[in-house]
């Protein structure tokens, strides 16, 4: 999103929480655009409470309870995942990346830290980009290539130092203590677990959670679902 995008942003989130505040009567504590796969915008706003209201792209409440249990959903999974990525671990997986290439040089070594810190750092620039004032479910696709680069580094890396293994007790006591530190340091990064595979195990529960959000619903909402079944003609019989 270039800077025109995130200014046209900006201007619909002022927009959206002025709106949200005529339709509940109070100002939303908290606000966020969100977008659900496929296409539409709508906007998520919170209240003490805590409350909730979701507005449309046209700035009026949402009255159908699948679409907002969905675009919660969707917040809620953006939210989630952006607590998992960590930009100042991220950050400082890299620089301690950097410290271990200053003492060695081994090519598959400084190779495979190189491209670990590439993506530490482009994932830890896309946690903070002004974009995630958009929850875009989209965007976790960029997320999730970019966690997947830094752990096939990392992998790699393992495998270069493998051969160390045997051997550490003759390397210089510097180096042994910045390969732990980047260990521990991938760890406190998340890269040991697969990002996509983590969301996937999430759902359920952030399902769970949006259904608690819209029961918190500020104005009334009609259930897609059950309605039709109500309108739908009667069998035979």
């Amino acid at each position: 999103m270039d800077l025109t995008g995130v200014e046209r942003l900006v201007a619909d989130l002022g927009a959206a929480r002025a709106a949200a505040a005529r339709l509940a009567g109070a100002e939303p504590l908290g606000l966020r655009a969100v977008e659900p796969p496929g296409e539409g915008r709508w906007f998520l706003c919170a209240f003490e409470g805590p409350s909730f209201l979701c507005l449309t792209a046209s700035l009026e409440a949402e009255v159908d309870e699948h679409t907002a249990r969905r675009v919660a959903a969707a917040a809620l999974l953006v939210e989630h995942v952006e607590g998992i990525i960590d930009p100042a671990e991220l950050r400082l997986l890299a620089k301690q990346g950097a410290r271990v290439v200053a003492l060695t040089d081994d090519d598959g070594v400084v190779e495979s830290l190189g491209a670990l810190a590439d993506a530490a750092i482009r994932l830890a620039d896309w946690r903070e980009a002004p974009e995630r004032a958009l929850a875009s479910i989209a965007s976790l696709d960029d997320a999730a290539a970019l966690h997947e680069a830094a752990r096939t580094a990392y992998a790699a890396f393992v495998r270069a130092t493998d051969p160390l293994v045997a051997v550490q007790d003759r390397l210089p006591a510097e180096l042994v203590q910045a390969l732990r530190e980047l260990e521990e340091a991938a760890g406190r990064a998340g890269i040991g677990t697969s990002l996509a595979d983590r969301i996937c195990e999430d759902m359920a529960d952030v399902d769970e959670a949006a259904v608690e959000l819209i029961a918190s619903h500020r104005t009334p909402l009609r259930d897609c679902l059950a309605d039709g079944a109500a309108r739908a003609p009667a069998g035979p019989g």
